[in-house]
């Protein structure tokens, strides 16, 4: 770990919380509703349950790793050298089309909504060019954004969901039965995918320098996004309703729009699109920064910076070649991007961590 680019175990988590706001934002209430129906509002609830679990096999695995090592240190030593710069060329190829599809989904988002005008390549180059610049620099300065900017996200989501309250109807949400477990486990799969990105995020444990009278909790972090999953899903679904929810793209954003406090229409879209960019741009920013850091360690080069120009246009071509438009989008972002996430968060990951654990290599 650089002397001058740690961060706190503390400021790791908030990054993780602000960047993981962009996907849960968007995936939401739409893909859970698909799923769960009527009651998906109870969704987050099961998926608490599973990212607690998750986090806690993370925690586990990585207990005994030393202060410095990072997730991809430690699967060279669990997997071997060829194996582990195998597992890491993976999944640093994956998260540059993984960034990619971020960039191309949060232009189409302001496209659909805000700037139907709009020019899809421009607001693509433009996120990936701030982005890429931010993750060429210090990771605490991208950590030092994300303290900065949580508490005003936090509020601006939260007077937000408060006033839309009043737009709410019981008859949309109830009644719900114990029938319905199935729906609400359903509906959680959308929710849990986007908690279970927080595994990306550990391949910076190197940059953390650890308080050894405290142990890593970031249950709190879970607790409070899946809040956050539920505000928006309960009600843009209360607001809307079952059909709209699905049918009506950025739904929550729709509910938003013209909603009233003491009685005056308010004009939140602004506020709400400052949002959308400002956790897309974090969100993207950590990936590319992630793929530098991986690239950096499997070559054994000193400095990232060399690797994030390459990931950000590999992201670029990701971007332009996904997808036509933004119908042919939406069949990666439903169910393809999704699965591959899953696979490496839930399966790829800690598999290559427990056979360290296994083979007692730290």
């Amino acid at each position: 770990m650089g002397k001058t680019d740690g961060i706190t175990e503390r400021q790791l988590t908030v990054l993780i919380f602000v960047s993981l706001l962009s996907p849960m934002i968007r995936v939401l209430p739409t893909a859970a509703v698909m799923l769960g129906g009527r009651a998906s509002w109870l969704s987050p609830l099961p998926a608490l349950a599973a990212g607690a679990a998750l986090t806690g096999l993370y925690t586990l695995l990585l207990k005994n790793a030393p202060e410095g090592m990072g997730l991809q240190e430690a699967a060279e030593r669990g997997l071997g050298p060829v194996g582990g710069r195998v597992f890491g060329i993976v999944t640093a190829l994956w998260l540059g089309l993984y960034g990619g599809f971020l960039a191309r989904s949060a232009a189409e988002r302001l496209l659909s909504t805000v700037y139907p005008n709009g020019n899809p390549p421009i607001f693509v180059i433009v996120l990936l060019a701030a982005s890429a610049l931010t993750a060429a620099g210090l990771t605490k300065s991208l950590a030092r954004t994300a303290e900065v900017l949580m508490p005003l996200l936090l509020a601006i989501v939260a007077v937000v969901l408060l006033s839309a309250a009043p737009e709410v109807s019981p008859a949309n949400l109830l009644p719900v039965t114990y029938r319905d477990w199935r729906d609400i486990l359903y509906g959680a799969v959308p929710i849990f995918n986007v908690t279970a990105a927080f595994g990306y995020f550990l391949f910076l444990r190197g940059r953390v320098a650890r308080d050894r009278e405290q142990r890593p909790n970031r249950f709190p972090w879970l607790l409070l996004l899946l809040a956050v999953a539920f505000g928006v899903t309960f009600f843009t679904l209360g607001t809307l309703g079952t059909n709209l929810s699905v049918a009506m793209e950025n739904a929550f954003f729709m509910v938003i729009r013209n909603i009233r406090v003491f009685g005056v229409i308010e004009r939140a879209e602004a506020v709400v699109v400052a949002v959308w960019i400002v956790t897309d741009f974090i969100f993207l920013s950590s990936v590319l920064m992630i793929a530098a850091e991986i690239w950096k360690t499997v070559t054994g080069v000193k400095r990232r910076t060399f690797f994030v120009l390459p990931c950000a246009v590999l992201s670029g071509a990701a971007a332009f070649l996904i997808a036509p438009d933004a119908f042919a989008l939406l069949k990666w972002s439903d169910f393809l991007i999704p699965a591959i996430n899953l696979a490496f968060t839930v399966i790829l990951i800690p598999l290559a961590l427990a056979v360290g654990k296994i083979r007692k290599k730290y």
